[in-house]
């Protein structure tokens, strides 16, 4: 398959299949491995990027870097968190300069500081990702949960966040390609809300009244409920002695 179509081929993903991996990498991986997975869910890298990376392209006292960007094949400067900042710190030791992320095959090639391949980090990414229950992970994931998280970020009141400030940091050349970039990855979780909405209004309706959140979602008949409420097309079709619908409690002036 020819990379452009990879590229374009739809993600759909769970959020929690995501965290997933990173937990995994935190606890189980070494520190290279788990910055390899943290890096572009932070601030969205490719891979070429990542491997390209160098220790001379990172101000960590104004917490910022510059990438090579693998596209147009010169330097771009970008933001970088505090935490991530301070991991790779802890990752280059007192070395100042060379490839961040370098290979460890063994002793004698870790003394080198080569850089790893890129084909390394796509089988990395998929092992761990296979490790922690997760198949078929790689950068790109990351990459694309990076634009989503951030388009879910901007929907909230306070956000800073702007469609065009997530363009330049893609370093997309138009706002059209970062809204079809954005169309490429959709949560699961989210397919299966509109679902239940459409399919199943009255199931959606329930789940969301604090009723429900406090009584019936710690409840072991739920499943069974919700199973005959589907099929009446009712609301509370199993007459639950705890519940007392809206329309009762007015007829009862309660």
């Amino acid at each position: 398959m020819h990379e452009w179509m990879r590229r374009s081929t739809p993600i759909v993903i769970r959020r929690t299949d995501i965290k997933k991996v990173h937990d995994y990498a935190l606890t189980h991986c070494k520190l290279r491995d788990y910055l390899l997975i943290r890096l572009p869910m932070q601030i969205g890298l490719r891979v070429t990027e990542i491997r390209t990376l160098n220790i001379e392209d990172i101000n960590f006292k104004d917490r910022r870097f510059q990438v090579l960007d693998s596209k147009k094949k010169e330097f771009y400067p970008l933001p970088l968190d505090t935490i991530t900042l301070q991991l790779i710190k802890d990752l280059i030791g007192d070395r100042d300069e060379g490839t961040v992320f370098t290979r460890q095959d063994n002793r004698e090639i870790a003394k080198q500081n080569m850089r790893m391949s890129r084909t390394a980090i796509w089988y990395l990414f998929s092992g761990i990702g296979r490790k922690a229950g997760v198949e078929d992970f790689s950068p790109r994931i990351c990459r694309h949960y990076f634009a989503a998280k951030w388009h879910e970020d901007m929907k909230k009141r306070d956000s800073k966040k702007t469609l065009e400030g997530l363009r330049r940091i893609l370093r997309h050349t138009s706002l059209t390609t970062t809204q079809v970039y954005l169309q490429r990855l959709t949560f699961f979780e989210d397919l299966q809300d509109q679902f239940q909405e459409i399919q199943e209004p009255y199931i959606a309706t329930r789940q969301v009244s604090d009723f429900y959140k406090q009584w019936c979602s710690k409840c072991r008949m739920e499943p069974v409920c919700k199973i005959m409420d589907q099929a009446c097309e009712s609301d509370w079709a199993t007459g639950c002695k705890f519940y007392m619908p809206l329309q009762q409690i007015k007829i009862n002036g309660r």
